[in-house]
């Protein structure tokens, strides 16, 4: 379902203030890839967020500033029709973010990261 801007930043706010482990992937400049990540800000006002991106090791990762000005949000539920392509990855819920050039990217609350 598409949400509005607000709701995305209330959901982003509710990652970071949680501390939540999060699936995060996306397709952006024509490649995908997929880590773990954790919201570390939320800027409604400047419309961005700042992310934290683990590597496999868990000793390395990166930061990163996402603008969201010209984003469109959608987010899927479990028990929703739509969700069922990603219930084979024990997904609760995925915040997928559009951008005008066709990048796309997901924030997803993993069962297993939530029981950790």
């Amino acid at each position: 379902m598409v949400i509005t801007s607000e709701r995305a930043y209330w959901i982003l706010d509710y990652y970071r203030t949680r501390e939540t482990r999060l699936a995060f992937g996306g397709h952006i400049l024509g490649e995908e890839g997929a880590c773990e990540a954790k919201v570390v800000h939320v800027w409604p006002e400047a419309q961005s967020i700042g992310i934290t991106l683990f590597g496999d090791d868990e000793k390395q990762n990166w930061h990163r500033l996402i603008p969201l000005k010209l984003a469109t949000f959608v987010y899927l539920q479990m028990g929703e029709p739509d969700f069922e392509k990603f219930a084979k990855a024990y997904f609760h819920s995925v915040l997928i973010v559009g951008f005008p050039d066709g990048t796309t990217m997901f924030l997803a609350e993993n069962a297993r990261l939530s029981l950790q």
